[in-house]
């Protein structure tokens, strides 16, 4: 069993999706899904954590890698001291702008905390299926405060759960999962139009100008995929939008479903939309619907999926 394998089997048995693994030790949702997948291995520190959260020991993670492992990251880490010699050695006028770099990087923190400090506002729902029916309630909420802003979906949990008492949006959340839980259904979060929680999303036969798509659905969603997608690319921390050399798809009217087992394949040629790609790390992302009259949405509404790439070449 490879490392991730352990990783999923151990973030399954704890019963934490992704992003709460990843929230308790400070990577992204994204990161787990490729250790998970084996794109990518977390370091040592990450190990301890992961050892902590999972209640495994780093040795039944690692089982007979470990010493890959520890040999890669000393590796790495002496490659690092080897860089930081030769920055030390170059010039005067070198120190000072690295300097200038630091002071604005620490002002841009400073101003980025201060933004969230204030507490931004944040719209997420909840789709449960019970009794054989699908129900859904949406809040949007203060992210600090938990206050409401805004909620709608079906009155089903409105009314028999009474939650206009409630102000916090976590409590109403915690509530309705609690009680769906309760009588045998099940729920799921989808947090700011992102559905990649829903969703295993697996890239084949990629070049640098076309990929196979394979979407997996963890379960019955009733979800819309169309043809459509667009391609950006990690510059400088951010993401941005590839430029087009040619018109996109017009698919958008198109709808496909998963088959009988939850799986959808798609082949994504980008030929004559982007050309092909030179090397870099990308994403390809599409957008996505519902078609379910009893979902806090409706089939106009667009959600997305995403899923990173590189290209070597």
């Amino acid at each position: 069993m490879t490392l991730g394998e352990k990783i999923l089997n151990s973030r399954k048995k704890n019963g934490l999706s992704q992003e709460e693994l990843g929230e308790k030790i400070n990577v992204t949702r994204q990161t787990i899904s490729n250790w998970e997948l084996g794109e990518t291995s977390p370091n040592v520190e990450q190990l301890k954590l992961l050892s902590k959260e999972l209640n495994v020991s780093i040795d039944e993670l690692l089982d007979n890698d470990i010493q890959n492992v520890l040999v890669e990251k000393v590796s790495n880490t002496e490659k690092l001291a080897g860089l930081i010699l030769k920055i030390i050695k170059t010039a005067a006028i070198m120190l000072i702008i690295g300097l200038v770099l630091i002071v604005i990087l620490f002002i841009l923190l400073r101003v980025n905390r201060s933004m969230k400090d204030t507490g931004r506002e944040i719209d997420e729902s909840i789709f449960c299926n019970l009794y054989g029916e699908e129900h859904g309630y949406n809040i949007v909420y203060q992210e600090l405060t938990g206050n409401i802003v805004g909620e709608g979906g079906d009155s089903y949990f409105y009314d028999i759960l009474d939650l206009d008492k409630y102000d916090d949006a976590h409590q109403i959340f915690n509530i309705i999962n609690d009680y769906v839980k309760k009588n045998g259904g099940t729920c799921q979060m989808i947090y700011d139009r992102d559905l990649n929680d829903i969703v295993d999303i697996q890239i084949k036969n990629l070049t640098n100008t076309s990929m196979k798509l394979i979407i997996k659905e963890k379960s019955p969603n009733k979800i819309v995929y169309g043809q459509d997608f667009y391609i950006e690319k990690y510059v400088n921390n951010n993401w941005e939008s590839v430029k087009e050399i040619g018109e996109n798809y017009g698919f958008n009217d198109m709808a496909y479903y998963t088959n009988k087992n939850g799986i959808l394949e798609m082949n994504q040629d980008w030929t004559h939309i982007y050309g092909k790609l030179p090397i870099g790390i990308y994403r390809i992302v599409k957008n996505v619907s519902f078609e379910s009259p009893n979902l806090p949405v409706n089939g106009e509404e667009k959600f997305y999926i995403w899923q990173e790439f590189e290209i070597y070449k």
